[in-house]
């Protein structure tokens, strides 16, 4: 599975994106000079809430989050392992 979408603040949005796949859970920000990275062996959490793990720690560093857009999900399906719509 991966999903992806924007962090909304007040002057800007940051785009992230979180893949899952049966093992690991992986989650990238794109932070203006280095991006966030992190993965966990861990398939028990769900795309959003490992996001929402990091929110709190984010809004200290950029400042109070306003929302957040979710623009695309897609599953993996299939023997080739294609992402495709849900």
């Amino acid at each position: 599975m991966a999903v992806r979408g924007r962090l909304i603040l007040k002057k800007t949005t940051i785009p992230f994106e979180i893949t899952k796949d049966g093992e690991r859970i992986s989650l990238r920000i794109e932070l203006s000079e280095k991006p966030l990275e992190y993965s966990v062996d861990c398939p028990c959490l769900e795309p959003l809430e490992l996001l929402g793990l990091f929110l709190p720690v984010l809004e200290e560093e950029l400042g109070e989050i306003e929302g957040v857009f979710v623009e695309e999900v897609r599953e993996k399906r299939g023997e080739k392992g294609e992402l495709t719509p849900p």
